[in-house]
Protein backbone atom coordinates (compact mmCIF):
# COMPACT_ATOMS: atom_id res chain seq x y z
CA UNK A 1 0.00 0.00 0.00
CA UNK A 2 1.39 3.41 -1.02
CA UNK A 3 1.64 5.74 1.99
CA UNK A 4 -0.39 8.93 1.84
CA UNK A 5 1.47 12.09 0.92
CA UNK A 6 1.28 14.23 4.11
CA UNK A 7 1.01 17.41 2.03
CA UNK A 8 -1.87 15.96 0.02
CA UNK A 9 -3.59 14.79 3.20
CA UNK A 10 -3.21 18.24 4.77
CA UNK A 11 -4.60 19.92 1.65
CA UNK A 12 -7.59 17.57 1.62
CA UNK A 13 -8.35 18.30 5.27
CA UNK A 14 -8.09 22.03 4.63
CA UNK A 15 -10.43 21.80 1.63
CA UNK A 16 -12.96 19.76 3.63
CA UNK A 17 -12.83 22.21 6.53
CA UNK A 18 -13.37 25.10 4.12
CA UNK A 19 -16.36 23.31 2.57
CA UNK A 20 -17.81 22.67 6.03
CA UNK A 21 -17.38 26.35 6.86
CA UNK A 22 -19.11 27.50 3.65
CA UNK A 23 -22.03 25.09 4.02
CA UNK A 24 -22.60 25.90 7.68
CA UNK A 25 -22.28 29.63 7.15
CA UNK A 26 -24.77 29.59 4.27
CA UNK A 27 -27.31 27.61 6.31
CA UNK A 28 -26.96 30.00 9.25
CA UNK A 29 -27.22 33.27 7.32
CA UNK A 30 -30.11 31.91 5.22
CA UNK A 31 -32.02 30.78 8.31
CA UNK A 32 -31.97 27.08 7.37
CA UNK A 33 -30.33 26.60 10.77
CA UNK A 34 -32.45 28.67 13.14
CA UNK A 35 -31.17 31.12 15.77
CA UNK A 36 -30.69 29.27 19.05
CA UNK A 37 -30.56 25.84 17.38
CA UNK A 38 -28.10 23.42 18.93
CA UNK A 39 -25.47 22.24 16.45
CA UNK A 40 -25.00 18.58 17.27
CA UNK A 41 -22.04 16.97 15.54
CA UNK A 42 -23.93 13.82 14.56
CA UNK A 43 -26.74 15.83 13.00
CA UNK A 44 -24.25 17.94 11.04
CA UNK A 45 -22.32 14.86 9.89
CA UNK A 46 -25.50 13.43 8.38
CA UNK A 47 -26.54 16.77 6.91
CA UNK A 48 -23.27 17.53 5.12
CA UNK A 49 -21.55 14.12 4.97
CA UNK A 50 -18.44 15.65 6.51
CA UNK A 51 -16.37 14.34 9.43
CA UNK A 52 -16.49 15.75 12.94
CA UNK A 53 -12.99 17.28 12.81
CA UNK A 54 -13.65 19.69 9.92
CA UNK A 55 -17.10 20.50 11.37
CA UNK A 56 -15.63 21.46 14.74
CA UNK A 57 -13.03 23.60 13.00
CA UNK A 58 -15.73 25.29 10.95
CA UNK A 59 -17.86 26.03 14.01
CA UNK A 60 -14.86 27.50 15.83
CA UNK A 61 -14.29 29.83 12.87
CA UNK A 62 -17.96 30.76 12.83
CA UNK A 63 -17.87 31.56 16.53
CA UNK A 64 -15.16 34.11 15.70
CA UNK A 65 -17.57 35.61 13.17
CA UNK A 66 -20.32 35.71 15.86
CA UNK A 67 -22.57 33.35 13.91
CA UNK A 68 -22.09 30.48 16.36
CA UNK A 69 -22.01 30.65 20.16
CA UNK A 70 -20.02 28.21 22.29
CA UNK A 71 -21.78 27.24 25.54
CA UNK A 72 -19.11 25.35 27.45
CA UNK A 73 -20.17 21.75 27.95
CA UNK A 74 -23.38 22.31 25.95
CA UNK A 75 -21.40 22.70 22.74
CA UNK A 76 -22.20 24.88 19.74
CA UNK A 77 -25.40 26.86 19.16
CA UNK A 78 -26.51 29.11 16.28
CA UNK A 79 -26.15 32.70 17.51
CA UNK A 80 -29.40 34.48 18.31
CA UNK A 81 -30.77 37.52 16.50
CA UNK A 82 -31.18 40.53 18.77
CA UNK A 83 -32.63 43.95 18.05
CA UNK A 84 -29.61 45.54 19.75
CA UNK A 85 -27.20 43.70 17.46
CA UNK A 86 -29.24 44.71 14.42
CA UNK A 87 -29.14 48.36 15.50
CA UNK A 88 -25.43 48.43 16.30
CA UNK A 89 -24.35 46.59 13.17
CA UNK A 90 -26.61 48.75 11.00
CA UNK A 91 -25.31 51.98 12.55
CA UNK A 92 -21.68 50.95 12.16
CA UNK A 93 -22.24 49.93 8.57
CA UNK A 94 -23.83 53.31 7.83
CA UNK A 95 -20.74 55.07 9.19
CA UNK A 96 -18.11 53.10 7.30
CA UNK A 97 -20.10 52.76 4.06
CA UNK A 98 -20.81 56.49 3.85
CA UNK A 99 -17.18 57.34 4.58
CA UNK A 100 -15.86 54.84 2.02
CA UNK A 101 -18.23 56.29 -0.60
CA UNK A 102 -17.08 59.83 0.14
CA UNK A 103 -13.48 58.82 -0.60
CA UNK A 104 -14.24 56.49 -3.52
CA UNK A 105 -16.42 58.78 -5.65
CA UNK A 106 -13.86 61.58 -6.24
CA UNK A 107 -11.23 58.98 -7.19
CA UNK A 108 -13.51 57.02 -9.49
CA UNK A 109 -12.26 56.85 -13.09
CA UNK A 110 -13.83 55.43 -16.27
CA UNK A 111 -13.03 51.84 -15.25
CA UNK A 112 -14.71 52.46 -11.88
CA UNK A 113 -17.82 53.87 -13.57
CA UNK A 114 -18.01 50.88 -15.92
CA UNK A 115 -17.74 48.49 -12.98
CA UNK A 116 -20.52 50.29 -11.09
CA UNK A 117 -22.81 50.23 -14.13
CA UNK A 118 -22.06 46.58 -14.97
CA UNK A 119 -22.67 45.29 -11.45
CA UNK A 120 -25.83 47.37 -11.16
CA UNK A 121 -27.30 45.91 -14.35
CA UNK A 122 -26.53 42.34 -13.23
CA UNK A 123 -28.30 43.06 -9.95
CA UNK A 124 -31.13 44.80 -11.79
CA UNK A 125 -31.94 41.71 -13.86
CA UNK A 126 -32.54 39.74 -10.68
CA UNK A 127 -34.33 42.44 -8.69
CA UNK A 128 -36.80 43.21 -11.50
CA UNK A 129 -37.66 39.53 -11.85
CA UNK A 130 -40.25 37.50 -9.92
CA UNK A 131 -40.47 38.58 -6.25
CA UNK A 132 -37.41 40.81 -6.67
CA UNK A 133 -35.12 37.78 -6.69
CA UNK A 134 -36.00 36.67 -3.17
CA UNK A 135 -36.38 33.06 -4.27
CA UNK A 136 -32.61 33.02 -4.98
CA UNK A 137 -31.26 34.85 -1.95
CA UNK A 138 -27.74 33.45 -2.24
CA UNK A 139 -27.44 34.73 -5.81
CA UNK A 140 -28.98 38.08 -4.84
CA UNK A 141 -26.45 38.42 -2.02
CA UNK A 142 -23.54 37.80 -4.41
CA UNK A 143 -24.79 40.40 -6.90
CA UNK A 144 -25.67 42.86 -4.14
CA UNK A 145 -22.18 42.42 -2.69
CA UNK A 146 -20.56 43.00 -6.10
CA UNK A 147 -22.54 46.23 -6.64
CA UNK A 148 -21.75 47.74 -3.24
CA UNK A 149 -18.13 46.63 -3.57
CA UNK A 150 -17.88 48.39 -6.94
CA UNK A 151 -19.15 51.66 -5.48
CA UNK A 152 -16.34 51.86 -2.91
CA UNK A 153 -13.65 50.23 -5.07
CA UNK A 154 -11.83 53.53 -5.71
CA UNK A 155 -11.50 54.34 -1.99
CA UNK A 156 -7.75 54.77 -1.28
CA UNK A 157 -7.94 53.78 2.41
CA UNK A 158 -7.03 50.10 2.80
CA UNK A 159 -8.02 49.93 6.46
CA UNK A 160 -11.34 51.64 5.88
CA UNK A 161 -12.12 49.10 3.15
CA UNK A 162 -11.14 46.24 5.46
CA UNK A 163 -13.41 47.57 8.21
CA UNK A 164 -16.22 48.12 5.72
CA UNK A 165 -15.85 44.58 4.33
CA UNK A 166 -16.06 43.15 7.85
CA UNK A 167 -19.25 45.10 8.65
CA UNK A 168 -20.79 44.15 5.29
CA UNK A 169 -20.23 40.47 6.08
CA UNK A 170 -21.67 40.82 9.61
CA UNK A 171 -24.70 42.56 8.10
CA UNK A 172 -25.48 39.75 5.64
CA UNK A 173 -27.62 37.68 8.00
CA UNK A 174 -29.77 40.73 8.75
CA UNK A 175 -30.03 41.73 5.07
CA UNK A 176 -31.43 38.33 4.18
CA UNK A 177 -34.03 38.50 6.93
CA UNK A 178 -35.00 41.97 5.74
CA UNK A 179 -35.32 40.90 2.10
CA UNK A 180 -37.68 38.05 2.93
CA UNK A 181 -39.84 40.24 5.16
CA UNK A 182 -40.11 43.31 2.89
CA UNK A 183 -40.32 41.86 -0.63
CA UNK A 184 -43.88 43.16 -1.05
CA UNK A 185 -43.41 46.53 0.69
CA UNK A 186 -39.95 47.75 -0.30
CA UNK A 187 -38.66 48.66 -3.77
CA UNK A 188 -35.01 47.90 -3.13
CA UNK A 189 -34.20 48.13 -6.84
CA UNK A 190 -35.16 51.83 -6.86
CA UNK A 191 -32.89 52.36 -3.86
CA UNK A 192 -29.98 50.77 -5.71
CA UNK A 193 -30.69 52.84 -8.83
CA UNK A 194 -30.72 56.06 -6.78
CA UNK A 195 -27.39 55.07 -5.25
CA UNK A 196 -25.82 54.33 -8.63
CA UNK A 197 -27.05 57.59 -10.16
CA UNK A 198 -25.82 59.72 -7.26
CA UNK A 199 -22.40 58.05 -7.38
CA UNK A 200 -22.04 58.47 -11.16
CA UNK A 201 -23.12 62.12 -10.81
CA UNK A 202 -20.22 62.48 -8.33
CA UNK A 203 -22.71 63.79 -5.78
CA UNK A 204 -21.05 62.74 -2.53
CA UNK A 205 -23.62 64.29 -0.19
CA UNK A 206 -26.56 62.66 -1.95
CA UNK A 207 -24.75 59.31 -2.18
CA UNK A 208 -24.18 59.36 1.56
CA UNK A 209 -27.80 60.28 2.20
CA UNK A 210 -29.04 57.45 -0.04
CA UNK A 211 -26.76 54.80 1.48
CA UNK A 212 -27.68 55.80 5.04
CA UNK A 213 -31.41 55.61 4.23
CA UNK A 214 -30.87 52.32 2.38
CA UNK A 215 -29.15 50.68 5.35
CA UNK A 216 -31.55 52.20 7.89
CA UNK A 217 -34.51 50.70 6.00
CA UNK A 218 -32.92 47.28 6.38
CA UNK A 219 -32.23 47.87 10.07
CA UNK A 220 -35.82 48.91 10.78
CA UNK A 221 -37.22 45.91 8.90
CA UNK A 222 -35.01 43.53 10.86
CA UNK A 223 -35.83 45.10 14.22
CA UNK A 224 -39.56 44.84 13.50
CA UNK A 225 -39.14 41.19 12.45
CA UNK A 226 -37.19 40.34 15.61
CA UNK A 227 -39.72 42.09 17.84
CA UNK A 228 -42.57 40.24 16.11
CA UNK A 229 -40.82 36.92 16.70
CA UNK A 230 -40.25 37.82 20.36
CA UNK A 231 -43.95 38.65 20.76
CA UNK A 232 -44.82 35.19 19.43
CA UNK A 233 -42.50 33.45 21.90
CA UNK A 234 -44.38 32.10 24.94
CA UNK A 235 -43.33 33.66 28.22
CA UNK A 236 -41.89 31.42 30.95
CA UNK A 237 -43.49 33.54 33.64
Amino acid sequence: MIPLDPHQSSATEKTTAERAYRLLREDIVSGALAPGQKLKIEMLRRRYEIGSGPLREAMSRLSGAHLVTIHGQRGFVVADFTAQDAREIGDLRKLVEAEALSLSIPCGDVAWEERVITTFHRLERLETGPRQGVQTLAEWEQLNHAFHEALVAACPSVWLLRTRASMFKHHERYRRLSRVRTVLTRDIHSEHRALMEAALDKDIEKSQQVIRTHIESTTQAVIHAIEALEDQTPSNN
